[in-house]
């Protein structure tokens, strides 16, 4: 999904203007891109504020060589929601780089190209390891508390004669899958926040999309740590219900 967020983000023009632009004229250029077609919203974005949100973005040793603002103000359109591609994109860049009063346009073309042409297999194989990591899971899971099972079989059985309740026999071994669960998707999410943070302080621009990464990680955390108990849980009550019809 933050994806196919970033894609739509991506449908938007920058049309910089010459300094020298009077207010009257603003308003005009403002007003003719609102009734230009394909266009959703237009934002004027004045020097100081195209200068100020480059600063948060990227390293202000990028301008320490420049004498003064070297970004001119400019207009930000998005285009509407039902023409957001590609082709649309092109042909709004095209237009408005006719336009007399814009000394450049610029558009995301490649990116958004790209990314169009790569939306699927970037959602299709993503599932497909996803699938792929949680079927090698619930093997290992499996296995691990079938091992636990055999190694401790006498235990079990002893529990059983003794009057032990299934609850009685299932808990600590469904405690021991989800107990590997939280610790190896915990280890794994640490790592995977270490990289990212790292890769945001290098790259502030990176920082912007990874708003609610902490919850995700989290919730991951929780999934993981519930299948094991449910993997765990059908093992144990699978091994069990094989020993009762052994015994009759």
């Amino acid at each position: 999904m933050r994806i196919l967020s970033m894609e739509k983000n991506l449908y938007a023009l920058e049309a910089f203007l010459p300094e020298s632009v009077g207010e009257d004229s603003l308003m005009v250029i403002q007003n003719r891109l609102e009734h230009t077609k394909f266009i959703d919203s237009v934002t004027f974005v004045s020097a100081d504020s195209a200068l100020a949100d480059f600063r948060r973005h990227f390293s202000g040793e990028m301008l320490d060589l420049v004498e003064g603002n070297p970004i001119p103000p400019f207009f930000r359109v998005t285009l509407v929601e039902d023409h957001k591609n590609p082709a649309t994109l092109i042909e709004l860049k095209n237009n408005l780089s006719r336009m007399d009063f814009f000394e450049e346009v610029q558009a995301p073309v490649q990116w958004v190209e790209k990314i169009s042409a790569w939306k699927f297999r970037m959602l299709f194989w993503p599932i497909c390891v996803s699938v792929l990591l949680l079927f090698t899971l619930s093997l290992i899971i499996c296995n691990s508390v079938r091992l636990s099972l055999l190694s401790r079989r006498l235990l079990v059985e002893n529990m059983k004669y003794a009057g032990g309740s299934h609850f009685f026999i299932e808990f600590p071994f469904v405690l021991q899958g989800a107990f590997q669960g939280i610790v190896g998707s915990g280890l794994a999410v640490i790592l995977l926040a270490v990289v990212l943070n790292s890769v945001a302080e290098a790259f502030p621009i990176v920082a912007a999309n990874l708003t609610g990464l902490g919850s995700c990680l989290a919730l991951v955390v929780l999934l993981v740590t519930a299948l094991s108990g449910y993997f765990s849980y059908r093992t144990v009550r699978g091994f069990l219900s094989i020993k009762r019809n052994e015994q009759d």
